[in-house]
């Protein structure tokens, strides 16, 4: 009897074995769960922890590995406001505002959400071995790329949620697909420099160029862009860098051709910067801050300068609209009550209306150019904080035009 004891408790021990290394690997199969009403994890978020885990740091030691992670981490919580009355669709004015699909992730689950302009689920992507996704985006014939978060990935899942392949060094934040199908994406790595907070570690984010097929091609540092610019070489000294180690908290990224060459606009968060980066030359170009504070999602649209300004009016949260590059204000939205101190998006449609994503609160809106709401959608998805039931807060949404292939949705 004792032996059969010993062999029940050796297969018992290799079943787990198995299982806890799939779960590591990310493909643990069999996983259903849905995203509504999920018990609250650790805090998580576009705002979280980006340690020197995952690779990011060659010469690091597993303590300092753990320390970096701990030190990073802001505490962006998954769920911050109480789930409200109306969840769901709230308002759709089909005349005025942009017909398509919704793509959005939110700040807890693995996993990527396709919704019709009714709040209809039409497509649903996940993949279990992480704790949310920061940001994805639909190909037409239905795979996800999706930027992973705990641990910070980038992968790219068919239709059907299999994984095709994923870049396994630390990316994070944000990605964004090129014409040519390239990838450029952003990575952070641990690094000791004497001239940056006395040689401490702290952490570089790395402009990367990947291929259609997640093989890196070229790498631009942000630390070394900076040092090495003619005009913006003593930026990070003149203004300061927080403490060590994310010194950057890049945000976002977008690749703009600016008089022949390929430049790389990023959000670097925590110093309030807008810059570009010249991949090419590897050096910074412009940079700037403003009327912003802790912004989000800078992008081009046309010649002027669009972000997420998450403090720079105080309590209240706005999008700004700036002429480039004499930062001139020429439109913002914002509202009674709008606010979201980590994460918060903002699209530009062609109809010109601006989608966005008011993270904290669980909110997608699209307005017009006078500011008036013509659709809203509030996440019917909540977590349990205690006693506490909260709205599950969005990453990042983006509108999707109408005749956009669906043959793959369910």
């Amino acid at each position: 009897m004792n032996r059969v004891v010993a062999v029940v408790v050796i297969v018992c021990l290799a079943l787990a074995l198995v299982w806890l290394g799939a779960l590591v690997l990310g493909d643990r199969p069999g996983d259903s769960r849905r995203p509504n009403d999920v018990e609250a994890g650790p805090d998580a978020s576009d705002d979280s922890s980006h340690g020197a885990s995952d690779g990011a740091g060659s010469g690091l030691t597993p303590e300092q590995r753990q320390e970096l992670d701990r030190l990073a981490t802001l505490g962006y919580i998954a769920g911050k406001e109480p789930t409200p009355d109306e969840t769901g669709l709230l308002r759709f004015d089909r005349q005025r505002s942009y017909e398509g699909y919704t793509l959005f992730t939110c700040a807890q689950g693995a996993e990527a959400f396709l919704i019709d302009m009714e709040g209809n689920v039409v497509h649903e992507w996940r993949h279990p071995g992480s704790e949310y996704w920061a940001r994805a985006h639909v190909m037409p014939n239905g795979d996800l790329l999706a930027m992973t978060s705990r641990p910070y990935r980038l992968m790219k899942l068919d239709s059907e949620s299999r994984l095709v392949w994923r870049f396994e060094r630390t990316a994070h934040h944000d990605f964004e697909v090129q014409d040519d199908g390239t990838i450029v994406a952003l990575v952070r790595e641990a690094v000791s420099v004497p001239q940056v907070h006395g040689g401490q570690y702290v952490l570089d984010d790395n402009v990367v160029t990947l291929s259609q097929d997640g093989l890196e091609l070229s790498s631009v540092s942000l630390l070394s862009a900076f040092e090495s610019s003619d005009e913006y070489g003593d930026w990070l000294t003149t203004r300061g860098l927080p403490d060590p180690p994310d010194i950057f908290h890049t945000n976002s990224v977008q690749v703009v051709e600016r008089g022949g060459r390929r430049q790389a606009l990023l959000s670097v968060r925590a110093i309030d910067t807008v810059t570009l980066v010249d991949l090419e030359s590897g050096k910074v170009v412009w940079a700037a801050t403003g009327p912003w504070r802790r912004q989000h999602e800078a992008m081009f649209v046309g010649d002027n300068l669009l972000l997420f300004d998450n403090l720079g009016a105080g309590e209240t949260s706005r999008v700004l609209e700036l002429e480039f590059p004499s930062l001139e204000q020429v439109w913002s939205y914002t509202e009674d009550g709008f606010h979201s101190e980590g994460a918060g998006s903002q699209q530009r449609l062609p109809n010109g209306n601006t989608l966005i994503v008011e993270s904290d609160a669980g909110r997608i809106i699209e307005v017009t150019e006078s500011g008036e709401v013509v659709w809203e959608y509030v996440n019917p998805r909540s977590v349990m904080r205690g006693d506490k039931e909260l709205v599950l807060g969005f990453m990042r949404a983006e509108r999707i035009p109408a005749d956009f292939p669906m043959a793959w949705a369910r």
